[in-house]
């Protein structure tokens, strides 16, 4: 028996990964950077699996997708979403620090705090050998930095963290718009240039990108920061009562 559950989804319409990791023994689950239209998909996968879903994780407020978090515990309600502290969301929520570990049964999920993307920005290393980036290290890229309190400085500095990591470590983006899934350590030192970039080359370099702002950010960053809930849902939660 494998020592670990690892499944990676994927929403075609904004190339997001998620992640649904789980301990064989004792069907503890996480899920990271869940996207709303996809909750059904994670429904049936960690039923048909048995599992019983613990964490819900975020690597950041995303800009592009709504978290499907809300509509999650909905139907797992023992599910807490962890974020990190410096996050400044508006739901009950486990806050993590730099270095904190949750256990999904026996398997161990640390934090790396990782701003740049964002400010609030983490990535999380799996049971020692597997790294969820989110919008900090993309396969031979990086996050944007323009918005959110992007920092193109704080980018260069997570990325170098993470580059300091074992080179056997795999890499997981939290998106990709080759469909690539997966990379390592010593593979992004060798074919992301921007891992050889000085700090002034690589913040030069970032601040030149002249990008359009995703396309759903005036209603995913709002819902995000109210785990998900539309506007127009919370409103509707608060007339009723």
């Amino acid at each position: 028996m494998s020592r670990i559950i690892f499944e990676q989804f994927v929403d075609a319409e904004t190339s997001t990964y998620t992640f649904l990791i789980a301990d064989p023994k004792t069907r503890e689950a996480a899920l990271v950077d869940s996207v709303r239209e996809n909750v059904a998909v994670y429904k049936k996968r960690i039923q048909e699996l048995g599992l019983t879903l613990r964490y819900l994780f975020e690597t950041h407020v995303h800009a592009d997708h709504v978290t499907g978090n809300a509509l999650l515990q909905d139907h797992f309600p023992q599910a807490q979403v962890a974020v990190s502290e410096k996050a400044n969301v508006k739901f009950p929520h486990l806050g993590l620090k730099d270095g904190s570990v949750l256990k999904v049964g026996e398997i161990e999920i640390q934090t790396i705090f990782t701003p740049g993307h964002t400010s609030e920005s983490i990535s999380f290393l799996v049971d020692g050998n597997r790294l969820l980036t989110g919008d900090t290290m993309f396969i031979d890229s990086c996050g944007r930095t323009d918005f959110q309190a992007g920092d193109s400085k704080s980018m260069y500095q997570s990325l170098r963290r993470l580059a300091a990591l074992p080179p056997e470590t795999l890499v997981y983006p939290g998106h990709d718009y080759n469909k690539r899934r997966v990379s390592s350590i010593a593979e992004q030192l060798q074919t992301n240039k921007l891992l050889s970039l000085s700090e002034a080359e690589f913040i030069a370099e970032l601040d030149s990108w002249k990008l359009p702002p995703p396309k759903k950010i005036k209603e995913s960053v709002p819902a995000n920061l109210l785990n998900g809930r539309l506007p127009s849902e919370v409103r509707s939660t608060e007339a009723s009562v």
